[in-house]
């Protein structure tokens, strides 16, 4: 799943979970379950870099099984998507992008209105200014890697 928070990943991949029998990883929840709303403790990120590191284990481990994985980590840039597509088809699994391709503005409005529920669930508050920050640093999937 490649997007940014509210562009509909999670929603999409909770649709492919039930369509495809998968295993849906969901970084945003583990956090939550595992240490509330942390985003903005020292260490939320590494915490976040540990729980991806562990859900690619348990993926390849699914992944060898010949079952569905679908990671919902956002993937925010080219480097990050082939590195975890060339790990996959190490060991021979296939790999598709499903890329949310939502207009900023609307993501905007859904963080906005997600905003006032911040403190319930797995859902965290997102300025306008850190949002225009991630959407700078989001790259865009090319098209090569969405026929790949």
């Amino acid at each position: 799943m490649v997007g940014l928070p509210g562009s509909g990943k999670t929603t999409e991949a909770k649709k492919l979970e039930k369509e495809l029998g998968a295993l849906r990883l969901t970084p945003d929840e583990w956090q939550y379950f595992l240490f509330g709303h942390d985003i903005n403790e020292p260490e939320h990120d590494e915490r976040h870099t540990k729980i991806e590191e562990l859900m690619w284990e348990i993926a390849v481990k699914v992944l060898k099984l010949g079952c569905d994985v679908i990671l919902d980590f956002g993937f925010w840039t080219k480097s990050e998507r082939d590195e975890f597509r060339r790990k996959a088809h190490s060991f021979k699994a296939t790999s598709k992008i499903h890329y949310m391709n939502t207009p900023n503005d609307v993501i905007w409005k859904r963080l906005d209105a997600r905003n006032q529920l911040a403190g319930k669930n797995a859902v965290f508050y997102v300025s306008k200014e850190e949002f225009d920050e991630w959407a700078r640093l989001f790259e865009i999937p090319t098209k090569e890697e969405l026929e790949e």
